[in-house]
């Protein structure tokens, strides 16, 4: 078995879907559903449920899936793990697309730090995007505001993030501290998926308080998210310590403190469990971004 062939199995099992997955490998279609074709040959089992519209694991593809990627992963820390840089070893770290000020300037510090052994590089990759890079091995390690739920993932909560709810200012007078009795009726528009309230317990004061969630995201930027939310009785959640608040013009939106019924949003550090080459680093990080 090629490992080559469980990447292609990992890109469509992430995309679901032939046409994106052979996109985000650089090939065409047809050769990469022959190699999946090649690879549930070899293993005796069909690994993908295929119609027209919809592609979706079959039970062996669901088993395959967390083999594979720490298969893949694996393979991926080979270079890393023998070569010898001088006794340095190089550090993917990975930082959320939306940060505020408070923690850009902690992670400046965190670089700035003397981190004997390492040498360490940060890229901007989503939350929900982290996840899947830390088993693939695209990076090793990520301030990430999703928790992980794979087994070969763990975290280091760093503390929580208050929210700011901004909607058009003709609704609320400056400096009105929000709570979900205040905004019956309204709309809670949907952003990033890591900026939407993700549990139940966290939704309940907000359906209780007759709030309407519109989950599936309708803005990924600062515009976008202003176009959605017009003069309407809609609202945003964004972290409160964000360029974001600071780019919105008064004079049309307000911005105001979440008050209780909103849960803060918890950041957290998340790396590989068998990554222990990174705990000094953790403590330091851990220490310089709480």
């Amino acid at each position: 078995m090629d490992v080559r062939h469980l990447r292609y199995f990992l890109a469509v099992a992430r995309e679901l879907n032939f046409t994106r997955a052979a996109q985000s490998l650089h090939m065409s279609v047809p050769p990469l559903s022959q190699r999946i074709k090649a690879l549930e040959g070899e293993l005796g089992v069909p690994l993908f449920d295929r119609s027209t519209h919809h592609t979706h694991l079959t039970a062996a593809g669901e088993r395959l899936l967390p083999l594979a990627e720490r298969v893949v992963a694996d393979m991926d820390r080979i270079p890393a793990t023998v070569r010898d840089d001088q006794g340095r070893r190089h550090l993917r770290f990975a930082v959320p697309d939306v940060l505020g000020t408070g923690h850009r300037r902690r992670i400046g510090a965190l670089l700035d730090l003397s981190s004997p052994g390492f040498d360490i590089e940060v890229c901007q990759v989503a939350s929900r995007e982290a996840v899947r890079a830390l088993l693939d091995g695209a990076i090793d390690l990520a301030l990430s505001r999703v928790p992980p739920t794979h087994p070969d993932l763990t975290e280091t909560i760093l503390g929580t993030e208050p929210l700011a709810v901004i909607c058009s200012a003709e609704h609320f007078p400056a400096g009105t501290v929000l709570t979900p009795s205040n905004l019956a009726g309204f709309t809670l528009v949907g952003g990033p998926a890591h900026w939407i309230l993700r549990s139940d317990a966290d939704r309940a004061p907000l359906r209780a308080a007759d709030i309407r969630i519109d989950a599936s995201p309708s803005y990924s930027d600062l515009s976008g998210m202003l176009l959605m939310l017009g003069r309407k009785r809609r609202f945003a959640l964004i972290p409160a310590d964000t360029d974001f608040v600071r780019a919105v013009d008064p004079t049309e939106f307000g911005v105001y403190a979440a008050g209780e019924g909103f849960a803060p949003l918890v950041l957290r550090l998340v790396g590989r469990s068998a990554d222990q080459w990174l705990a000094p680093l953790i403590d330091i990080a851990a220490d310089a971004l709480r």
